[in-house]
């Protein structure tokens, strides 16, 4: 389900209405439930680490080089992931501002295992302690991490116009356009540069997508639950209060049918309020 047509169901629901082209619209409603929309998908995506956005990283060491670029969607990494693939050791971490601290001020490194540390603002955050040596040179580090991908651009298709810098979604990857035009037959697959596509230039694209960015784009998450967070905030900004608040407890359901082979902790105050989370367990007396 597109992002135009989750705020046209609301509208719907609510008793509004909305223009139909999302993005080049000026009316208050249709902005504002975009606005509302692009919210509530980030709340989704921040709420639990949804299996949809696990991906794999790596970098390989150089001697005399402490710190690394995170892969470009990065959005934080999965505990206890970090293993050194060519020495079959694990890296410790993340080091705490504690033991950064005591490696600064005492001068000394530890030589038995690697640690890392997420730090900085520039685009090599990645460090890793002690300083790769000339021994350590093309060692690789795999981790774990969580993509900063919550939205999706509509996926390819055959004899389709796009415009330039538009994106589309293809057998797991993402594409931007260099070039616009009409696409021909074969889908883009290429992981790395530019390649062809009828009249359409596709660069290969590995970073962040974390907005609505098209009226054509979807939300990887359950598009009920986008459509009933939206429903219910812009019902509470315009006091419809009509409205039955179930997002929340939604919410937690549908993180909860991800790992249905877990323990769940179907958690609330009382029978009537049960909400679902992973790996939990409660005890004690229900209300």
């Amino acid at each position: 389900m597109t992002i135009a047509t989750v705020i046209q169901n609301v509208a719907n629901e609510a008793g509004y209405t909305v223009e139909s082209s999302i993005f080049t619209s000026t009316e208050t409603t249709t902005k504002q439930l975009l606005a509302i929309a692009q919210r509530i998908n980030r709340d989704i995506f921040e709420a639990y680490p949804w299996p949809k956005c696990y991906a794999s990283g790596s970098i390989t060491l150089v001697g005399g080089q402490a710190t690394y670029a995170l892969p470009a969607a990065f959005s934080n990494y999965q505990y206890e992931t970090f293993w050194n693939q060519s020495t079959r050791w694990r890296v410790l971490g993340p080091m705490t501002p504690q033991e950064y601290a005591e490696i600064v001020g005492f001068g000394v490194e530890p030589t038995i295992y690697q640690r890392f540390q997420i730090r900085g603002m520039s685009n090599n955050e990645l460090l890793i302690s002690p300083t790769p040596s000339a021994t350590n040179n093309g060692n690789v580090l795999i981790f774990e991490y969580i993509a900063d991908r919550s939205v999706m651009p509509k996926t390819w298709s055959a004899s389709t116009a796009f415009g330039i810098n538009s994106y589309c979604f293809n057998n797991g990857n993402y594409y931007f356009t260099t070039a616009g035009g009409t696409t021909g037959a074969t889908p883009p697959t290429h992981t790395t540069g530019s390649a062809s596509d009828g009249s359409v230039t596709w660069d290969y694209y590995n970073g962040a997508y974390s907005k609505f960015l098209a009226d054509t784009d979807v939300s990887v998450f359950n598009e009920m639950l986008l459509e009933q967070g939206v429903l219910e905030r812009f019902a509470e900004i315009h006091g419809l209060d009509t409205i039955r608040p179930r997002f929340e407890q939604q919410l937690h359901e549908e993180f909860g049918r991800t790992y249905s082979s877990k323990v769940i902790y179907a958690g609330g105050a009382t029978r009537a309020l049960q909400y679902a989370r992973n790996g939990v367990a409660v005890f004690g007396t229900w209300i």
